[in-house]
């Protein structure tokens, strides 16, 4: 049985206000029980913590714990991180709070697992520019007039309106020009777990409840495509990759998600293993063979792509999708993925399979940091054995001139 004593390193978890409140009545966040559990087999000192109670003046953080031994969680004072795990950030009462401990976080050297949070706008305007990733782009373009809206519609006939930080399918809007020249928009309301359509008879009939939508914040306006459908329910797909134990990356697991009928959005929908929609699409094995290593082969891209601009990520989660042509489209990516899809579609064991990745990564991560710095003592120690050799040698031969003067 694994004690306290048996772990090294600190592993802390940023966690929300809402879920330390479940964990201090006893009900933690199955992700969270999923990480205690995993932990098991890599031996970090993991703890959970929200940004109000870390102390700045002390460098201190008072955190949940769960014991081993007495199979229990509990709280704890722990020195800050030497790995930080995101899962939650700062409400805006403490956003200052939270960018000081960060500072102090870099400042110490600590390994920032996710190091940035990934925007949908940012993320495709910056592929835009990366030439292996172009083709599976679609054109995307942010909002700043009507005429951007109508231009676009005009030439694709449906478009998606997007929020450039939205996830969860909060902030999309399908529109689409019908019959007669109406304008169709179509969303999904969360509040009441129902599709919403309204139709409007011209363009600025409909800006305004545009506006009104997305509040005067930023959006984008994305080229509606051809999506591959199975009994009349769009598809689309999320992959679910992280970094392991040798620094690798693996796919741990492609699930394609069935949206309700008639809905925008694949929020709240069935999912499944990518190779069972193969089978409900009667796909060939040679096609099915050479399909998922294309897909494999655009994932790799999108991971190491978005590791060359932002610094390495422990995880991604990559939203794509397949037209009916097969043509693979990349949608958006996500630094702090729910797993949602992936626990539907693979079980317990794929979420358990993650967090033990994530750990063993982190653990990879922190013992190539103490060999780095291992290393560089080294060379200052052989360094500074040189340069008094060097000195050693240089009295010597300064004593042998003046005995000869002598």
């Amino acid at each position: 049985m694994i004690s306290q004593k048996d772990l090294s390193g600190y592993f802390g978890v940023l966690i929300s206000s809402r879920a330390w409140r479940e964990m201090s009545k006893n009900q933690p966040h199955y992700r969270l029980v999923q990480l205690a559990e995993a932990n098991k087999e890599v031996y970090f000192n993991v703890y959970f913590f929200p940004v109000k109670n870390i102390d700045l003046i002390e460098e201190s953080i008072t955190g949940y714990y769960y014991d081993f031994i007495e199979k229990t969680w509990k709280t704890g004072s722990f020195p800050y991180p030497d790995v930080l795990y995101r899962r939650g950030g700062p409400s805006r009462k403490f956003r200052e709070h939270y960018h000081t401990f960060l500072d102090q976080c870099h400042k110490r050297d600590t390994i920032m697992l996710n190091p940035v949070p990934l925007g949908n706008w940012e993320i495709y305007d910056y592929f835009g520019k990366v030439k292996r990733l172009k083709p599976y782009l679609m054109e995307t373009i942010l909002y700043r007039r009507p005429d951007h809206l109508f231009n676009m519609l005009k030439k694709h006939q449906n478009v998606y309106m997007k929020g450039v930080t939205g996830r969860k399918g909060e902030q999309v809007v399908r529109v689409e020009i019908v019959r007669d020249n109406l304008y169709k928009c179509k969303y999904y309301n969360h509040s009441k777990q129902r599709i919403r359509t309204k139709r409007f008879k011209t363009m600025d009939d409909m800006i305004p409840f545009i506006n009104k939508f997305y509040k005067g914040k930023n959006f984008m306006v994305q080229e509606g495509i051809d999506l591959l459908e199975l009994d009349g329910r769009r598809l689309d797909l999320r992959a679910e990759l992280q970094r392991n134990k040798k620094g690798e990356i693996d796919i741990t697991g492609i699930s394609a998600r069935m949206s309700k009928k008639n809905s925008p959005v694949t929020i709240h929908s069935d999912a499944y293993k990518l190779e069972k929609l193969f089978d409900l699409l009667k796909f060939s094995k040679e096609k099915k063979v050479a399909l998922k290593q294309e897909i494999e082969d655009f994932l790799y891209m999108v991971y190491e792509d978005t590791e060359r601009k932002y610094g390495v990520f422990a995880e991604i989660g990559i939203d794509f999708a397949l037209t009916k042509d097969l043509e693979i489209k990349f949608i958006e990516c996500n630094s702090q993925s729910a797993k949602v899809s992936l626990q539907k579609a693979f079980g317990e064991h794929a979420i358990h399979h993650v967090m033990i990745n994530i750990l063993s990564y982190s653990k990879y991560l922190v013992n190539k940091k103490e060999e780095e710095k291992k290393e560089q003592s080294s060379e200052i120690m052989a360094t500074d054995l040189k340069k008094w050799e060097d000195f050693k040698r240089w009295s010597k031969e300064k004593w042998e001139k003046l005995k000869e003067k002598g």
